[in-house]
C-alpha cells in the first residue's frame, strides 16, 4: 500500500521543463491546467513554438483559425500567470504580416470565375504564411 501512495504522489506534482521525461511533451494548456511549471522565457518560447507547429499542421481552414485563437488565448493567460519577465512574445507582428498578405490574395482572387473556393484557399494560405513567419522569427530568438 505504501508503495502505491508514494508512486502516485509523483504523478500529482507539477513538473518543470527540466524534470519532464523525453516522451513527455507539455503544452501551454498543460501549464494552465497546472500539470507542469514554466521557469524561464526560453522554456516558454520553446513550448509556444511547439504549440504553433501543431496549429500549422491543421488542414481545415476552420481548425486552423480556431487553433490559432485558442493558442492566442492560452498565451495571454500564460503571460498573466508566469512569474518572470517575458520578452517579445505576442502576436503584434503576426497581425501586421497577415493584413497585407491577406489583402493581396483577396485582390488577386476576387476577379476569378470560381472565386469562392479560391478565396477560402487564399485565406488559408495567407494565414499559414503569417504563422510560419511568426514561427521563423520565434525560432531565431530561441
Amino acid at each position: 500500500m505504501e508503495g502505491s501512495v508514494y508512486s502516485n504522489l509523483g504523478l500529482k506534482m507539477n513538473r518543470t521543463y527540466q524534470e519532464k521525461r523525453d516522451e513527455e511533451v507539455f503544452t501551454l494548456k498543460d501549464f494552465l491546467e497546472h500539470k507542469w511549471t514554466l521557469n524561464s522565457n526560453e522554456e516558454l518560447k520553446r513550448t509556444f513554438a511547439r504549440d504553433l507547429k501543431v496549429v500549422l499542421q491543421k488542414e481545415n481552414l476552420f481548425d486552423l483559425i480556431n487553433g490559432f485563437f485558442e493558442l492566442e488565448s492560452d498565451l495571454n493567460h500564460v503571460l498573466d500567470q508566469v512569474e518572470f519577465e517575458v520578452s517579445i512574445l505576442n502576436f503584434d507582428e503576426f497581425y501586421k504580416n497577415l493584413s497585407p498578405v491577406l489583402m493581396r490574395s483577396l485582390l488577386e482572387n476576387s476577379q476569378a470565375p470560381d472565386n469562392a473556393s479560391l478565396i477560402l484557399q487564399s485565406i488559408k494560405e495567407s494565414l499559414r504564411i503569417a504563422l510560419e513567419e511568426e514561427l521563423y522569427q520565434l525560432e531565431d530568438l530561441i
